[in-house]
């Protein structure tokens, strides 16, 4: 298994240096699942709504890629706190892996085992904080 990202966002809102944080977890979802002859590629887009751009998945046949397309919203985004946008991307991205790659057969990989082993990770990097745990601050521009 491979994994890989990118953004697409303004620099009203973190979300490109968060979506960095996920290194660590693809390295050892790499390591771990070696057998699995799949590409897994996130692209994370925080954008105005009035693009009404939904979150999608593709898979290319032909370059073994799943590719997950995920939107959240500028609007809503831009007024967090970096932490508090972590904890919403963590589990946006997280409810979004596990609903949509349990869609996908995939050889040698084991669906349930992969989503528990992604939330022991993503929970080692603070993506999974309790949301009630997060207290709504005031947000400040990264720029």
């Amino acid at each position: 298994m491979k994994m890989g990202k990118t953004s697409d966002t303004s620099g009203l809102t973190y979300i490109a240096s968060l979506s960095d944080e996920l290194q660590p977890v693809f390295e050892k979802a790499e390591m771990k699942y070696t057998e699995c002859d799949i590409e897994l590629f996130f692209v994370f887009r925080c954008l105005p709504e009035e693009y009404e751009r939904k979150s999608t998945v593709r898979y290319a046949k032909k370059e073994q890629v799943l590719y997950f397309d995920m939107t959240v919203s500028e609007e809503r985004y831009k007024k967090f706190s970096k932490r508090r946008q972590r904890v919403e991307l963590g589990h946006s991205f997280y409810a979004f892996l596990s609903e949509k790659i349990k869609k996908y057969k995939i050889a040698n990989l084991d669906h349930t085992a992969f989503l528990n082993d992604m939330e022991v990770w993503l929970k080692e990097i603070g993506w999974l904080e309790p949301e009630t745990d997060v207290e709504v601050e005031e947000a400040v521009t990264p720029y």
